[in-house]
């Protein structure tokens, strides 16, 4: 470092001081995007700010200028200006002179890298916990704290971000956007264009690829490399349908196809283009042209058209076969001899291209203008003097980086987890604030509602790591007969965790004791109903399951 400084290994504690925040619940409040003051919540999104209020009063103002924190998710944000705050929130604040926006950035990347662990302890530990982190603070050769060091260090990754967004501008192709007259003419009269209908059958047969066994584990991968490379189809949600990436000298291939998946709780029906060479896994198969030629933009017209015919129509009952599909009937652009018109198809594609990539390309000039005018705000800060132990910003491309690709996460069992379009990732490193969901019969509900403290029992001896993660991730627990009117959510008061029988404390009301091989300790505070927002609990049940085995899910699934 400059100056002859140094990096030195200290205890949070000792730089910052926490302190509980005089809480007040959202009932308190009028929002509005016009108020001044944030709102600050558990949520782990948006900068932990639920929204924006008007002044209550000083007794309930906190501080900014310091770092906040949610008790359930553990993840530390900058809040710049005095602001409110609700339950289970606290604030962080700096013990030295010359805390601003890009320090606090310094300290939130070190923060939020012990989420995990903070999560695992009781909520009561978390001040201990976080005043004994040790991270790593540059400091001058006469011992003070190197401020200018680690502004410079911010504000050269500002700088690189800039760079990195102007190189993907211009190599995505978004330099040029404007629409040609045929392409604005395409939009214009795409209401007024003459249609006919025509049978799937007509135009598309079903792809009949070389079945190669395989091992899914051995021979697939959801993250793709220079092995692992070819996409394939499967009862996959979005994404394009493709949720893994496989051998080609494995699984037989096949381009310039449509997908259509036949299987899957919300999945049956999709249909996805496949330009790109591509096998199938399972549950889906691919159709290709049979008496055209299909181009990119053909074929993704035809697999719109596709869609709106069959998705509302298939379901999980009803699966999507190719012996019925091919016998439904798509609407299609024709010429004024009635031939399917594909140049307007194509014209009236790449039209559609267009206007996305502009609409992008204007929301990125935003981005990157408010990135500048931040980075040229303090024309003062010092220029970055590159050392050793700094090196240039890049992408991270080491093997446990956070995956891009949401899947379905669904495990089975006495307590079954069902997580949608969730990276299995967010799971793993306890992101995640889950809900229980948890129906009982009339007779217990009153009791086993009003105990407080709960050990539901596990029948599974062998827990996966998914499952167990999900389990400790639980942050609300809701006791409903199926009906809206009368669920009851609760916030959890400690985190969960799992116990033999011999090791559950007193005072725990046990449940679904048979055949039990471990227990679930569930704490929530009985008196006090938390604030879920609006919520439809129907939303989370699944038609063929038992509507008694208690599940978890995101909030977002009762939403």
């Amino acid at each position: 470092m400059k100056n002859g400084g140094y990096f030195e290994k200290c205890k949070v504690g000792s730089l910052f001081e926490l302190k509980g925040n005089p809480q007040l619940d959202k009932e308190n409040f009028v929002f509005s995007k016009i108020s001044s003051y944030p709102y600050f919540t558990r949520t782990a999104f948006n900068n932990g700010i639920y929204g924006y209020v008007d002044y209550f009063d000083d007794a309930h103002l906190i501080k900014g200028n310091s770092l906040a924190v949610g008790m359930m998710g553990m993840k530390f944000f900058y809040m710049p200006c005095d602001f409110y705050a609700g339950q289970f929130t606290k604030t962080a604040f700096p013990k030295f002179q010359g805390f601003n926006k890009r320090i606090a950035l310094w300290f939130i990347s070190w923060l939020n890298k012990s989420s995990k662990k903070y999560l695992s302890v009781l909520v009561r530990d978390f001040e201990k916990n976080f005043s004994e982190t040790e991270i790593e603070v540059p400091r001058h050769s006469d011992g003070t704290l190197a401020l200018d060091f680690m502004e410079a260090r911010i504000k050269e990754m500002e700088e690189a971000r800039i760079k990195e967004m102007d190189a993907y501008l211009k190599a995505a192709g978004f330099e040029d956007c404007e629409l040609t007259v045929e392409e604005m003419d395409s939009l214009v009269t795409l209401k007024n264009v003459e249609t006919n209908k025509f049978k799937i059958k007509l135009l598309y047969e079903k792809v009949e690829l070389e079945k190669k066994a395989f091992d899914k584990r051995r021979d697939s991968r959801q993250i793709p490399d220079s092995k692992y490379s070819l996409p394939l189809v499967n009862a996959k949600h979005g994404d394009n349908g493709i949720m893994y990436y496989g051998d080609p000298n494995v699984f037989d291939s096949v381009e310039m196809t449509i997908d259509i998946v036949q299987n899957g709780a919300i999945a049956t029906g999709d249909v996805y283009p496949q330009p790109q060479r591509t096998g199938i896994l399972w549950d889906a198969y691919l159709i290709q042209a049979s008496h055209h030629r299909d181009n990119t933009e053909t074929l993704l017209y035809f697999s719109t058209a596709i869609a709106k015919s069959i998705k509302k129509k298939y379901t999980y009952d009803n699966k999507a076969y190719w012996d019925k599909v091919k016998e439904d009937k798509i609407v299609l652009p024709v010429t004024s001899s009635g031939e399917i018109d594909y140049k307007f198809m194509e014209t009236y594609i790449r039209a559609q291209e267009k206007l996305a990539i502009q609409r992008v390309k204007d929301w990125r000039e935003k981005e990157m203008s408010a990135t500048k005018n931040i980075v040229e705000a303090e024309p003062n800060t010092i220029p970055f003097v590159p050392v050793h132990s700094s090196i240039a910003y890049s992408f991270n491309t080491d093997e446990d980086y956070p995956r891009m690709v949401a899947e379905d996460i669904f495990i089975p069992g006495s307590l079954e987890v069902r997580l949608c379009d969730t990276k299995r990732d967010e799971l793993l490193c306890g992101s995640l604030d889950l809900l229980l969901m948890y129906a009982i019969g009339p007779a217990a509900r009153h009791k086993t509602e009003c105990a407080g403290k709960i050990a539901l029992g596990i029948k599974e001896a062998n827990l996966s790591a998914e499952a167990i993660k999900a389990f400790e991730s639980v942050r609300y627990i809701m006791f409903h007969y199926w009906k809206n009117s009368e669920a009851r959510p609760f916030e959890l008061t400690s985190a969960t965790r799992l116990v033999a029988k011999a090791d559950i404390p007193e005072g725990y009301l046990v449940r679904q004791e048979k055949d039990a091989k471990q227990y679930l300790l569930i704490e929530y505070n009985a008196e006090e109903h938390c604030d879920l927002g609006e919520y439809d609990i129907l939303k989370a049940q699944q038609k063929g399951r038992n509507r008694y085995i208690p599940f978890v899910c995101k909030t977002d699934n009762i939403r």
